[in-house]
């Protein structure tokens, strides 16, 4: 009988989770085998069986300016280059009132943004959400089963929604993320994107560790108490639609994840 497909999507922009499940499944190759899995990988290669793709959905950019629109076409795509049917499909999905600021904040490390306040009406108004990526994904790969894990996600749980039952140590990262920014630094970015100054990698390392050892003041990216109540509503109505969905399950399965941990 061949193998079964499974496929955990790592949401851009949404913490340790994908890198870690990344590290923790390279390393359990083996156990991986024993427990009838085959092999792990990145992307829709097909020589593996255990799929890990941060991309499929689409970047940071792509939710923060449209949630994903284009998720079904980039699917089909994904399912096309595999070849081969999904049994599994795994996805982290993000409250929306921390999720917006935390895209915002990674896109700002990198280009020039209009300062967040501007868009928080049309964020807080806009329609497409999770409801429609995981629909999008449904129809796209087709899947046996899709298991949604609301933030946040531990990499046991994550293990234990995708490969339930392989006996994995998960590959941690102790301390700070190195690429996390602090609210100063991402501050100072922008400042340098919009004075059009260009300064040079190690210059900029130095300059981003000092904003990041000072004190910092309110956060460049958030909502107002009010919208982050409409949009934590709007996210536990998401999460209750999409658990009534046929052949979606909200959370790893109890057992496994108990015995993971």
């Amino acid at each position: 009988m061949a193998r079964q497909h499974h496929l955990f999507i790592a949401s851009p922009a949404a913490g340790r989770l994908g890198p870690q499940m990344a590290r923790t499944l390279a390393a359990g190759h083996a156990q991986l085998q024993a427990a009838g899995y085959g092999l792990p990988v990145l992307g829709p290669h097909p020589a593996g069986h255990v799929h890990l793709d941060a991309t499929l959905i689409g970047t940071a950019n792509c939710g923060l300016f449209h949630f994903f629109a284009k998720a079904e076409g980039r699917a089909q795509l994904f399912a096309r280059r595999l070849g081969a049917p999904v049994s599994r499909l795994v996805i982290q999905t993000v409250p929306y009132e921390t999720y917006y600021p935390k895209m915002w904040r990674q896109i700002a490390a990198r280009q020039p943004l209009k300062p967040f306040e501007g868009a928080t009406k049309r964020l807080v108004e806009r329609a497409r959400g999770w409801v429609e990526v995981i629909g999008d994904l449904q129809r796209a790969l087709q899947p046996r089963e899709i298991v949604v894990l609301p933030a946040p996600v531990t990499v046991e749980e994550g293990l234990a929604a995708l490969v339930p039952g392989a006996s994995l140590a998960p590959r941690l990262q102790v301390g700070p993320d190195a690429g996390e920014l602090s609210e100063s630094a991402i501050a100072m970015i922008q400042r340098l994107f919009r004075a059009n100054v260009t300064i040079e990698a190690q210059q900029l390392r130095r300059l981003q560790a000092f904003h990041n050892s000072q004190p910092q003041g309110a956060p460049i990216a958030a909502f107002d108490a009010l919208d982050a109540a409409k949009l934590r509503r709007r996210y536990r109505q998401d999460m209750k639609a999409i658990g009534a969905m046929p052949g979606v399950r909200i959370g790893a399965d109890c057992e496994y994840a108990i015995a993971a941990q």
